[in-house]
């Protein structure tokens, strides 16, 4: 099996590298990331600007580094990376949860994902909620202290054999052009499961203010959650981990009379 694996945090990402320890063996991996954080870009594609490339090593897998967008780097993986698409696009592991309908249209890793059903090839999401002090420290310093370290790797073990046991077996699971979005407490119960969920009815309203310079910059203050048992946010809040299916087939198919 082929495998594509990106993400939208970046090539810094640490959450990349245990993904990777965790697809190992699984099949051939070829990995194209951006250059850098593509936070809230969704599935915009690089219209203008020239798209640059170079060549790392993360966790002992050769990586392509590319300057553009999480979509672009599945386009790009798809169409020049070889003569045959991959059968699978794996994005994430998003650092920050991607819960509900307005998270999923703004995530650039949910949007990686569907650019790889527009090219006809399914894919995986997947997001972890970090507490907020975890987040904070990521976004200002860049890094994870030892004991959040020790326990997301755990759990993302956890997690992914899970997953690997549960979905990538299933006779469905490579049959389609889909998305299987998937979304990780901050914290697993210890009864924690895998649970089939759906997307939230989650929406925020304002994501900018005024900076003491008189621009405006993000900043999300509230937003609404969906109270439905099996929304995605709600599975999660109970320690499981989220399992829902987008397809993009299905936007605009409803039938109506004019």
């Amino acid at each position: 099996m082929k495998i594509l694996v990106t993400n939208d945090d970046s090539q810094d990402s640490p959450l990349l590298e245990y993904l990777l320890d965790e697809l190992k063996g699984l099949g051939d991996l070829q990995i194209v990331v951006p250059k850098e954080e593509q936070s809230w870009t969704g599935k915009s594609i690089s219209r203008f600007e020239q798209l640059e490339i170079e060549e790392i090593e993360i966790s002992g897998v050769k990586t392509c580094v590319l300057s553009g967008r999480p979509a672009d780097c599945v386009n790009f993986g798809v169409y020049h990376m070889g003569d045959e698409k991959p059968d699978l696009v794996i994005s994430g592991i998003n650092i920050g949860y991607n819960c509900g309908v307005s998270y999923v249209m703004s995530s650039g890793t949910v949007g990686a994902c569907i650019e790889a059903n527009i090219a006809g090839v399914p894919a995986v999401s997947l997001s972890r909620r970090m507490a907020p002090e975890t987040y904070q420290r990521w976004s200002n310093e860049r890094c994870f202290s030892p004991e959040e370290i020790k326990q997301i790797r755990r759990e993302v073990k956890l997690i992914m054999s899970a997953i690997k046991e549960k979905i990538f077996t299933r006779a469905d699971f490579l049959a389609e052009p889909i998305t299987w979005q998937v979304e990780m407490p901050q914290d697993l119960s210890e009864d924690w499961s895998l649970e089939a969920g759906h997307l939230g009815h989650s929406f925020y309203g304002s994501l900018f203010e005024q900076k003491s310079n008189g621009a405006y910059g993000h900043s999300l203050k509230k937003h609404d959650l969906d109270s439905r048992e099996k929304a995605d946010v709600n599975i999660i809040a109970r320690g499981n981990v989220s399992v829902a299916k987008l397809d993009i087939r299905v936007l605009g198919q409803e039938k109506f009379n004019l």
